[in-house]
Parts: C-alpha cells; structure tokens; sequence
C-alpha cells in the first residue's frame, strides 16, 4: 500500500488546523508539523501558540501520527517567499521516505479527503508527478454565513512524488503537472479584520501587490455591495470572478450541497500540463 504522508505549516493561523486536520487524520500514514523554533513569521514578528492547542493536538493524535519538527524558518535577508519555499523545502525533506508528499496550509480544508487519498493509492506514476487540485477561497465571514468565489478556475498543488519545490508549493521545472477534480475550500480571507492585516503583512506573496489597497476593498465589501465586484484576484484577476454568498458555518459549508455544486461547476478534468524541461527538450529535438 502507498504511503501518505502529510506535512502542515504551522505559525500565526495554528487554529485553523482544527477544522483541516480532522478530515485528513484517518486518510495518512503520518503527519508533520513544522513550526519556527523562535515562533517567528516569515517576516520576522513574533507570534504565540496556545498551550489548549497542544493539548487539541495530543487529543486528537489517537494513533500517535503527528510528528512536531521545529527549525528556524524565518531568516533575515530572505523575503518571505523565500522563506515560505525554504520551509516547504525543509519539510519535506523532514517527512522522510514515502509514495506521495501532501502539504497542506492550515486553513485549507478538502472537501473528501477520503476520496483523494484513494486515488493517489492508485495511481503509480513513473515520472516525478504533482497533483493540483480545484480550490474554493471564502473571501469574507458576514452575520449568517459567508462570500465565497463563484467560478473560481483557481488550482494548488498539494501532493507530490518529488518534494522539491521553487515557489511556494508550485514546482517549475521536473514535475509533470495533473489536475484533478477533488476541491479544497481556501479560508483564505474569511478573518477577522485584525487577523487579514496579520495575514497580509507576514504571508510568502506580502510583496507582490499592494496589500493596503486589497485591505480597503475587502474591508469595504458586505452583504449589499458584493455583486458589485468581477475579476478582481490580486494579481490574476479572472482567477476572482465573482462573489457569491452561502449560509452557514465553516462546518455546515463543508457539508452542504451548495459546496458540491460548486465542485461540479467549477471542477476542471483531470489534464495534464508538461514541465518546462519536456517542452524545451522538444524543442531542441526539432531543431536538429
């Protein structure tokens, strides 16, 4: 049988790991944690874990899977890009021999983990292989449930049969590319408004846009104005769409038949999508 290995980040947002890690517990072979040594984010600010935390952890750990691998990961001098791929890097190294490398941030939460940890079982690729998945980001929390992307075309990479990787979790080069169906809800912006600033300004893409005037505009949205926006992603604005409210806690959405909609309409086939290197050796042969 294959052997699954997952690897979490663990820093500033270690609470959202409650809802992830349950769905992914039964479905693995182990787990890693990787946390800063100092409690240091990529940008160099402290940040502080709950001793309730741990002891979630212990709880939960019935099968004793879950493995704490602490480093410093967060280095003067590097951006925190670098340090975000420095540490994805380091961790996977840390998770040791297996079949399939699954890194996963903490508010990401698969909708059948189940299900997408069967297929990797399954499938023996021959070639250095990495799985993206269909993602569905909740963009902001309102009284009675939340907005979320409609027709989101966005994709993550989340598993891998060579961890070696050059942004964040994206390989450029090596990797044959497969896109699957599973879908993975993103709580990615549905904060606090003190939770988007930490967010916005210790991530790995806190340098890539500017992230003052994506505060403004998320702060701004609400139940009346939010069919007002199309096309609106940072920095790849059609991967944004639109907005479309769902009611119900995290919990609730997960469970709902709106979410498998979603999945159905948003979901792309499986394809494939060859690496730089394939497409350059093809290249080169033709010229000769």
């Amino acid at each position: 049988m294959s052997i699954i290995k997952v690897g979490y980040l663990i820093s500033y947002d270690y609470e959202f790991v409650k809802t992830s890690l349950p769905r992914v517990y039964n479905s693995v072979t182990e787990i890693v944690f990787a946390v800063d040594i100092n409690r240091k984010t990529w940008a160099g600010e402290d940040f502080f874990i709950s001793d309730d935390f741990w002891k979630w952890v212990s709880k939960i750990d019935v099968e004793n899977k879950i493995t704490i691998y602490e480093d410093d990961f967060s280095i003067p001098g590097l951006t925190t890009m670098e340090c975000d791929t420095r540490e994805r890097n380091m961790l996977g190294k840390r998770m040791g021999a297996c079949d399939w490398y699954v890194q996963i941030d903490s508010d990401e939460y698969f909708l059948d983990f189940e299900a997408f940890a069967a297929k990797l079982r399954e499938f023996k690729p021959v070639v250095p292989t990495t799985i993206c998945c269909n993602v569905t980001t909740l963009f902001k929390e309102l009284n009675t449930g939340y907005l979320l992307i409609d027709e989101s075309v966005e994709t993550l990479s989340f598993a891998t049969n060579n961890p070696v990787y050059h942004v964040a979790r994206n390989n450029q080069s090596g990797n044959e590319h497969l896109y699957w169906d599973d879908l993975v809800l993103h709580q990615s912006w549905a904060r606090t408004p003190d939770e988007i600033k930490l967010k916005l300004t210790n991530w790995g893409h806190k340098d890539d846009f500017n992230t003052t005037s994506l505060y403004k505009l998320w702060n701004a949205i609400d139940e009346f104005n939010y069919h007002c926006l199309s096309n609106f992603h940072p920095l790849s604005p059609s991967t944004w769409p639109k907005l479309k409210f769902i009611p119900g806690d995290v919990n609730e959405i997960l469970n709902s038949s709106l979410l498998k909609e979603l999945r159905g309409k948003n979901g792309l086939s499986s394809r494939k999508k060859k690496n730089f290197l394939s497409r350059l050796w093809k290249k080169i042969k033709s010229s000769f």
